[in-house]
């Protein structure tokens, strides 16, 4: 039988209230009582009552803090819309969300955000961070009394409880292997690929040119960069293929897909040159089913969009931890016939 936080606060020779606050994770103790704390409550097998928990929260509701960054993209719009829906049923685990959507990846608004959720006493955050030294630091100061879980976009040195999301580089070798088997091992590729900032995105290029190397038959051309823009991607794609006739594949690390579907349907390309893309979001999902994309790698935006939340949730109430400190989503594939 579990012991009681009244059992553990004489143990610790410390006071109820003391006890209640480490285990509900509230900070203002003193490291090494929280530590002696922690210990004792591991040591006696400590279990708190969750349903107790909710019944509290139920009259002071646990306000999650999520950020979610380059909203105008259509991967980030669907993690949006995912993470709203979700607000029902938190509400019903005792638990309010405030979220933020960021345009672009301007860090000082995201410090701004940041700075907000710290006034709105946050209890715990989820955001997706942009890969800059300002924000990591900020976020490495917020985790000592605010736990933190990125999304999509790691940052470990944030001292984060977690990251949900793809293994990006494993991801971008996945669309080498697929790109392999659509060119039967033979021809040029184009690489299209989106800001600079966008660690997730340079963790795929990587990934695909690497895996690239071992087709020795297959030429993978500069990257272009077309910054998650699909005007700047119809431009860029149309003037290439129309200045060279052996580009047989597309693959896109980033967004700008729809794009340059549309530059390859106006050359009459369609079917001719293949396309190797991410994110199960609408205007792929269409252009994959109109045979413009050959295949998509989904992420799964549902599972970044609720297990953080969760994560969250029960490091909150419970002060339980994920088994790991990274929980990968799948690397699926989709074709015209398993859409």
């Amino acid at each position: 039988m579990s012991v009681t936080q009244a059992q553990i606060a004489e143990m610790a020779g410390v006071s109820r209230g003391t006890v209640d606050r480490v285990v509900n994770n509230r900070g203002h103790v003193d490291p090494a009582v929280e530590e002696r704390i922690r210990r004792i409550a591991k040591e006696q097998n400590y279990r708190p009552n969750r349903a107790g928990v909710q019944l509290v929260r139920s009259q002071k509701p646990l306000k999650i803090g999520v950020l979610i960054q380059s909203v105008e993209t259509p991967f980030m719009r669907d993690l949006l819309s995912e993470t709203e829906a979700t607000r029902t049923g938190m509400r019903a685990e005792g638990a309010e969300l405030v979220i933020y959507a960021n345009q672009g990846s301007d860090v000082e608004e995201q410090m701004r955000v940041l700075k907000e959720m710290e006034q709105e006493k946050v209890d715990g955050i989820a955001i997706t961070p942009i890969e800059d030294e300002k924000i990591c630091e900020r976020l490495s100061v917020l985790s000592k009394t605010i736990p933190i879980v990125t999304i999509n976009r790691d940052m470990p040195s944030c001292n984060r409880i977690c990251y949900v999301g793809q293994d990006n580089y494993r991801s971008g070798r996945a669309g080498a292997g697929l790109m392999n088997i659509l060119l039967n091992g033979r021809g040029k590729v184009l690489t299209v690929i989106g800001p600079a900032v966008n660690q997730s995105h340079e963790n795929r290029y990587e990934g695909f040119a690497d895996e690239m190397k071992h087709f020795r038959d297959i030429t993978v051309l500069p990257a272009e960069q077309c910054f998650d823009n699909p005007q700047i991607a119809y431009r860029s794609v149309y003037r290439l293929l129309s200045e060279r006739s052996d580009i047989n594949g597309i693959y896109f690390a980033g967004n700008g897909q729809d794009g340059a579907c549309r530059a390859v349907k106006e050359l009459g390309l369609k079917g001719k040159v293949h396309i190797v893309c991410h994110d199960l979001t609408e205007e792929n999902v269409q252009n994959l089913k109109d045979g413009c994309i050959d295949f998509l790698i989904d992420q799964n935006v549902h599972e970044q969009a609720t297990r953080p939340l969760k994560v969250l949730l029960d490091y909150v109430m419970t002060g339980s931890r994920p088994k790991t400190d990274r929980i990968l989503t799948d690397i699926g594939y989709r074709n015209q016939y398993n859409i």
